[in-house]
């Protein structure tokens, strides 16, 4: 009886931590948006590139956006999805799904981007490498 009982808590224990391992891998980091790599801007879907120079893609359709307190009323825009714009410092709080995007569930502008003509016409220079694959051991 007691083999028995053994193997079930240990078989469960072993379902339950297979389960969570496929859940999606949260995260949080910080960046500057960036105009897509190929020109063409997908409807819910930025760029942040880190301070490293690396650049993710966030599927942001379901996400939270507001303004860091720091940021000066002047600056900000009526909708704060609307200052999603090149140029804008964010953190973005996420879960990497298991084909390798980002979903955002949370997104909070740190500096609103500067409107000039300059800021406009500047191309992207960033190095976009596809989605890893995770790989399940």
């Amino acid at each position: 009886m007691r083999g028995v009982a053994r193997v079930t808590w240990i078989v469960g224990f072993l379902f339950i931590a297979s389960v969570v391992g496929l859940a999606g891998t949260p995260g949080s980091f910080r960046g500057t948006i960036v105009d897509s790599p190929n020109g063409t801007a997908a409807k819910n879907w930025i760029y942040v590139q880190g301070r490293n120079g690396m650049a993710r893609r966030v599927e942001i359709s379901h996400a939270r956006v507001s303004y860091d307190e720091d940021v000066p009323a002047a600056d900000r825009r009526g909708r704060p999805e609307e200052a999603l714009t090149a140029g804008t410092e964010v953190r973005v709080t996420a879960e990497l799904g298991s084909d390798g995007e980002w979903r955002a569930s949370r997104i909070e502008i740190l500096r609103a981007a500067v409107r000039s003509e300059r800021s406009e016409k500047q191309e992207p220079a960033i190095p976009f490498l596809p989605p890893l694959r995770r790989r399940f051991v």
